[in-house]
């Protein structure tokens, strides 16, 4: 489970600084960077709407269930994980009949996005453009304070104590 809320969070987290438009919803713009980054060229066998409805019940109820599945009947993700195989784990949702469901092994999905990752930080070394973007919204995560005003402000905190 923690490795599954690391991954979903970090395709947010990517996904957000990536997108161009302020505006464009959450569910947007993961699946937009999921489908480009991850699915084109490393593919699951889920969708990226079946990965967004995953990332919602992971990371707002650490259940498979989200809005999307239970609304929407979009599949539900049912992980293997270590040396499960995901193919046995379909074969057995197919064998009883389960519908709405879809196997995935979490270390594809981690390699899925590695890889994704990995040409997106290339695009971006080679377009000067979109990497200033990319940077300057990353920058929104943390504030950054030089640290002689921090050591300035406890000096002067200290000496109005004392």
């Amino acid at each position: 489970m923690p490795a599954l809320v690391l991954i979903y969070t970090a395709i947010d987290t990517v996904s957000w600084i990536a997108s161009e438009d302020e505006n464009r919803l959450v569910g947007e713009s993961f699946e937009a960077w999921v489908d480009k980054w991850m699915l084109s060229k490393y593919p699951l066998p889920c969708t990226s709407e079946e990965l967004y409805a995953a990332r919602c019940g992971i990371l707002h109820t650490l259940t498979p269930n989200s809005r999307l599945t239970d609304k929407k009947g979009v599949r539900r993700i049912a992980y293997a994980t270590g040396n499960a195989n995901q193919t046995d784990l379909e074969e057995s949702i197919r064998l009883l009949e389960y519908p709405g469901l879809v196997a995935v092994h979490v270390d594809d999905i981690f390699s899925s996005f590695r890889h994704g990752f990995e040409d997106f930080i290339e695009m971006l070394e080679k377009d000067p453009t979109i990497k200033d973007l990319f940077t300057q919204k990353a920058s929104k995560h943390f504030a950054t304070m030089d640290m002689s005003i921090v050591s300035d402000f406890l000096a002067s905190a200290k000496k109005g104590r004392g």
